[in-house]
């Protein structure tokens, strides 16, 4: 009976390595498929930051740019801004001048008994 106890142990053991190698291959070819979508879902999430990256650094590059612009633009209307407040404080003799100036310079008008004279070379 001991030898039939023995037996049939021994049978077990034989049995038990070989259920074993067989478990050990099944859950390895899932956690296989199970690390490729792992790997997939990484990289398919590094290039949609590499592409979400580059796309917001092309667009901060154009604020900047327009940025740029409208301070060029603010600058040059505070020149405009202050060059009136300074046409506005003419008094007297001052604005008969500057409205004459204007005249002439961008009206083409003459006083009386002045002559123009156009160069015709172009020189």
């Amino acid at each position: 009976m001991k030898d039939k106890n023995m037996q049939s142990k021994s049978s077990q053991s034989a049995q038990k390595p070989q259920d074993a190698v067989i478990k050990e291959i099944k859950p390895e070819k899932k956690r296989k498929g199970r690390y490729i979508l792992l790997y997939l879902a990484i990289i398919g999430f590094a290039f949609y930051a590499v592409i979400t990256i580059i796309n917001q650094s092309v667009q901060i590059s154009d604020k900047k740019s327009e940025l740029l612009e409208l301070q060029q633009q603010i600058n040059v209307i505070e020149i405009q801004t202050q060059y009136l407040e300074k046409v506005q404080s003419y008094k007297g003799d001052e604005l008969s001048e500057y409205i004459e100036k204007i005249a002439k310079e961008e009206l083409g008008y003459i006083s009386e008994g002045e002559r123009i004279f156009i160069n015709v070379a172009g020189d």
